[in-house]
């Protein structure tokens, strides 16, 4: 006799009146989180009343209303039920932005974006994403939490400061962005994004380095999103990436990879923008030395960014030196002081192979090839932006006669001498980066690698000058009543005098780096 046991797919009174319990609490969860966000909404509105700025009380909102996530979270099991109260508020901010009904998160302009209908929008991507029978398993709301709080307050903390504190501005498209607000979007972003996953995932190094990766990539989107649309991508993006490297990558190579290119992207654009802002580099050659130092950063870290930013740092400088008193000698240059992309990747395109290189084999020897690339840059500029300087004429190293400054492939003593000491800088900085990084299995000494560089750099700017005396392109421009490296004047054509059309001085750099770095391959 079997013993009397439950009839398969039915449902007791216990069951039904768990069940019920369940519902009930779900229920009141949803009640509670509702009348959470419109009591924010309603304290936005009763200060806006008050006098207070409109775009603060906008913020208000935006901050406030990011706290519905933790609240549901601790109210709302269903997935059903988590729903509701986004969905009922893409209805109701979609009606408030056509009749301007809560005027406390609305901007006043007309046309004004769907900023506030998109967030609404957001958190239900992300409930169906993360909440318990979501797409992404069980126990990840908390992922969702991490994007919404991104969200919240980094880009609500971004506006104020952007707006009352904003002074370097850029703009993407249509957006005008600054780069103090900018700070603050990933300030705020990496704290927020940092606090809530330290509590649910723990506290060490790894979950640091996917909280500032996800506020990057959170800041980036933030100023690339048009129309209020960065309210649906911070968020969902943000909330995925973090799942993506905490869960997926983890501590791999990759992830690591992405995490140095992160930094330095970071450092890239900042130092990019000052330098646009001051007149050294070009709106293109900014994008190209951001891309150069993300690059140079994940593949030989602190070592290569280094080297490249005293390139850049030490060259600039010279380029705005005396500058007047360069004027008539950098007429005749075919570029001069503002670096495009070009003149960007000329002079540390070279360095880039070799640190790529380094990063495949990690081979140190790579290290001293980048490093003798910068140097010979560094070397060359140094020659160009002092040897105008000189009160003696230059000597050409094609007819060896004295010739007028400015000429192509003609040298001098302050010149060569400047070569010399931008040479060493990189040198000295090269032994001394070895020396504090302890890098092993070296064939040389760190006083070796400081003279070998400093070599190999001032060879490249004396092979600079021969090949800017024999292949560059010289033209003779009547209106300057001379020679000149450009191919056109005041939109008029140069006649060519000498040399290959096709050679410019950036090819002419570009060559002469790469070939007196790969001189002293064979040594390394």
């Amino acid at each position: 006799m079997k013993t009397p046991g439950k009839v398969p797919g039915f449902i007791g009174k216990a069951e039904i009146k768990h069940l019920e319990v369940i519902k009930l609490n779900d229920l009141l969860g949803v009640f509670i989180s509702i009348l959470f966000v419109l009591a924010v909404i309603i304290l936005s509105e009763v200060l806006q009343r008050a006098g207070k700025d409109p775009e603060f009380t906008r913020k208000l909102v935006h901050i406030g209303v990011s706290h519905w996530w933790p609240l549901a979270m601790f109210l709302i099991d269903d997935i059903r039920f988590a729903l509701i109260p986004p969905a009922l508020f893409v209805a109701v901010n979609y009606y408030s932005h056509k009749k301007n009904f809560f005027k406390g998160m609305e901007r006043k302009e007309t046309g004004s974006d769907l900023g506030t209908v998109y967030f609404p929008v957001a958190l239900i991507v992300l409930i169906l994403l993360t909440w318990d029978g979501g797409l992404l398993g069980s126990g990840f709301e908390y992922i969702g939490l991490a994007g919404v709080m991104a969200m919240g307050y980094g880009d609500g903390f971004a506006a104020i400061v952007g707006q009352k504190w904003g002074k370097l501005k850029y703009r993407i498209f249509k957006n005008e962005k600054s780069l103090e607000g900018s700070t603050a979007m990933l300030t705020f972003s990496f704290s927020s994004i940092a606090v809530v996953l330290c509590l649910f995932a723990g506290f060490n190094p790894s979950v640091l380095r996917v909280s500032f990766l996800t506020a990057l990539l959170a800041t980036i989107l933030e100023a690339l999103s048009p129309s209020g649309t960065d309210n649906l991508t911070v968020p969902v993006v943000t909330a995925l990436a973090s799942y993506y490297f905490l869960h997926i990558l983890k501590n791999s190579d990759l992830f690591i990879f992405i995490y140095m290119a992160g930094i330095g992207f970071l450092l890239s654009f900042i130092i990019a923008y000052v330098a646009y802002i001051k007149n050294s580099l070009t709106l293109d050659g900014s994008v190209g030395a951001t891309f150069l130092g993300t690059i140079m950063y994940a593949t030989s870290g602190i070592f290569g960014s280094f080297l490249m930013v005293l390139f850049f740092l030490s060259s600039s400088a010279l380029s705005h030196f005396k500058k007047s008193a360069k004027s008539s000698v950098a007429r005749h240059f075919d570029k001069t002081g503002c670096r495009d992309v070009l003149q960007v990747l000329a002079n540390g395109g070279v360095g880039l192979i070799y640190s790529v290189l380094y990063y495949i084999t990690k081979n140190p020897s790579y290290l001293v090839l980048l490093a003798i690339s910068f140097a010979a840059a560094n070397a060359d500029t140094w020659a160009t932006e002092l040897g105008v300087l000189s009160k003696a004429r230059p000597i050409s190293l094609r007819t060896f006669k004295r010739v007028e400054k400015g000429t192509s492939g003609a040298v001098s003593l302050l010149g060569t001498l400047a070569a010399l000491m931008g040479a060493l800088l990189i040198g000295i900085s090269t032994a001394a980066g070895f020396k504090l990084m302890g890098f092993g299995n070296m064939a040389f000494t760190h006083f070796q690698s400081l003279f070998i560089v400093t070599l190999g750099g001032f060879l490249g700017s004396l092979i600079d000058s021969l090949l800017g005396a024999t292949l560059q392109g010289v033209y003779y421009s009547e209106e300057l009543e001379g020679e000149t490296e450009k191919r056109f004047f005041n939109g008029k054509p140069n006649r060519l005098v000498r040399g290959l059309s096709f050679v410019n001085n950036d090819l002419v750099n570009f060559l002469s780096i790469g070939i007196s770095s790969v001189l002293f391959a064979g040594i390394v």
